[in-house]
């Protein structure tokens, strides 16, 4: 859907505020809170939030990087996750086809170090991206959300399943 997508060639710069929020340590972590975003997704909660609405953010450090993540609002994201804010440009971007669109991509190109993999700002705000008319990226982002609300459906079925096959076996060999 993406590569058959007609717009014009866009740095990501001229269309997302991109930075690396304040990372706070894995011991300033509470049971409850706002979720905190990392380097591995979701890596536990925290007593305040740096973002009040919903962002994306990419993985730039460690063997996660270049993982695409869309959070929830009210929380926190670590300096171990690159913010892709389009908040100042809502007028052209859609936030979810950003999401989608920055999901579907390799970073390989722009991951550099050896030890340890990362991304830089410079690299991913030069990245051109395609960006479609306002209405065409609505469609599109509809149309991938209902897909991710139906794998994320099965996903749930099946946990279910796999619990009731492993509670019926084990009535099986009592």
């Amino acid at each position: 859907m993406m590569i058959q997508n007609q717009g014009d060639y866009i740095a990501l710069q001229d269309i997302a505020d991109i930075y690396q929020p304040k990372t706070i340590l894995s011991t300033d972590l509470t049971e409850d809170g706002y979720l905190v975003y990392g380097a591995n997704g979701i890596i536990g909660k925290y007593h305040l939030y740096n973002h009040e609405k919903e962002q994306i953010c990419i993985t730039c450090r460690g063997n996660t990087c270049g993982t695409v993540n869309y959070t929830e609002p009210k929380s926190w994201i670590t300096g171990n996750a690159m913010v892709i804010n389009t908040d100042n440009f809502a007028e052209n971007v859609n936030k979810r086809y950003l999401f989608h669109y920055l999901s579907s991509i390799n970073f390989n190109s722009i991951i550099s170090g050896s030890g340890q993999p990362q991304i830089v700002r410079q690299p991913l705000a030069k990245l051109k991206i395609i960006l479609p008319e306002l209405t065409i990226q609505e469609h599109i982002a509809k149309c991938l959300d209902t897909i991710l609300a139906k794998i994320k459906n099965e996903q749930t079925s099946l946990q279910a399943i796999q619990i009731q096959k492993s509670y019926l076996l084990s009535q099986m060999f009592i």
